[in-house]
């Protein structure tokens, strides 16, 4: 078949050598998420980042790998993303050239997103001259026009990124989580769509601010590592955040015990039951034990998890055709998916080419109530 190109097994790679951007978290060559909620430092620990990659010199104890930096920003005005570049230059104690190497890219028309016409220019430009890491703050504003719990429409966004992320460069996807909603806490809920859009990242990490009451005071950070492909997902990592007059340091820290314990039962659970689902709906008996297997929880606990996940809307129980009509458990947005489909608004009917011929062609409202959105004012001061 001229669509595929076929080798043998004996003709693969025998051992995985990975080209890392930021060692042991990014790799180039490949997509990667971090979410958090507003306020949570997304911004400032991105731009120490990328000033780092610009000079080449390591962040967090991890080395970099030195070369061009793209930010393409839907999401903060430059007056305040500025100064964060300097002050973390200064922090990090290099020279004011490193700042040359990064290309901040602010559109021309932010209200049109980054559609499908505007990805495919982007890839142009890779194709160019592709830069270390590209950036892309952040998924609600660049892709306003892409619903986030359907799966047709990440799954595109998603494979276009990965088509980006194939000509060399780290692509990083900042993200904004849910706010907590019946009892779910943040690293509970994940990022918006968490499935599909994990789905499609090699490394997913969900930043959070550790509450000053735990910390003395002192601005900590926890950064979770959600999925990792090419890495082990170590233990949450502490990071302190030092402002200075001047400068903006970032340094490892412990996180107070609290903070340090491992995922709770229930956590776990949640997170199986996502994963379980999203390979596609399943009875109640088979669901409970391939999550205990997963993610080693007792039933009780996965019981607990099935009855938040419904009541926050993320799962949903229907009548299936087995004897006695037992209760089949199946992700809502897998659902609404399969909804799409008998409205033929699928993914081939109708591509996301632009948000106006998206809107025009939308299913039935999602009868799941959203979340409330994050004010712009929250996104805009996101430090």
């Amino acid at each position: 078949m001229s669509g595929f190109t076929w080798r043998t097994a004996d003709s693969l790679p025998t051992a995985s050598e990975v080209a890392w951007l930021w060692e042991g978290y990014i790799a180039a060559g490949t997509v990667s998420v971090l979410g958090g909620p507003a306020g949570a430092g997304k911004s400032t620990l991105t731009a120490a980042l990328e000033v780092a990659v610009a000079a080449g010199v390591e962040f967090l104890e991890a080395p970099t790998l030195q070369g061009e930096v793209w930010h393409l920003d839907f999401d903060t005005d430059p007056r305040l993303q500025g100064p964060w570049y300097t002050k973390c230059a200064a922090g990090l104690g290099v020279g004011a050239e490193a700042l040359g190497r990064i290309r901040y890219l602010e559109p021309s028309n932010p209200s049109q997103g980054l559609d499908l016409d505007r990805l495919a220019e982007l890839e142009g430009l890779v194709r160019i001259s592709p830069p270390a890491l590209l950036v892309i703050d952040a998924w609600t504003s660049a892709f306003f026009y892409a619903d986030s719990k359907k799966a047709e429409h990440v799954a595109e966004v998603m494979g276009r990124l990965r088509q980006i992320a194939a000509l060399g460069p780290a692509v990083l996807l900042l993200d904004h989580t849910p706010k907590p909603v019946q009892g779910l806490t943040v690293l509970e809920r994940g990022v918006a769509g968490s499935y599909y859009k994990l789905g499609g990242a090699r490394s997913a990490y969900l930043l959070q601010r550790v509450a000053p009451k735990l910390t003395g005071g002192l601005d900590v950070l926890r950064l979770d590592c959600l999925k990792n492909n090419l890495a082990a997902i170590g233990e949450p990592l502490g990071i302190a955040r030092h402002f200075e007059r001047d400068s903006l340091r970032f340094e490892i820290t412990d996180l107070p015990e609290e903070e340090a314990a491992h995922a709770p039962a229930l956590t776990r659970a949640l997170r199986a039951v996502r994963e379980v689902l999203g390979e596609g709906p399943l009875l109640r008996g088979e669901l409970i034990r391939k999550v205990a297997e997963r993610a080693n929880v007792s039933e009780r606990t996965i019981a607990e998890a099935l009855r938040r996940l419904r009541a926050a809307g993320e799962v949903e129980a229907r009548e299936s055709s087995g004897r006695g009509s037992p209760a089949l458990y199946a992700l809502h947005f897998a659902a609404n998916a399969q909804k799409a489909d008998e409205h033929r608004t699928d993914l081939v009917q109708t591509p996301l080419h632009t948000p106006v011929q998206l809107a025009l062609n939308q299913p039935d409202p999602d009868p799941t109530p959203d979340l409330e959105p994050e004010a712009e004012e929250e996104w805009v001061t996101d430090l």
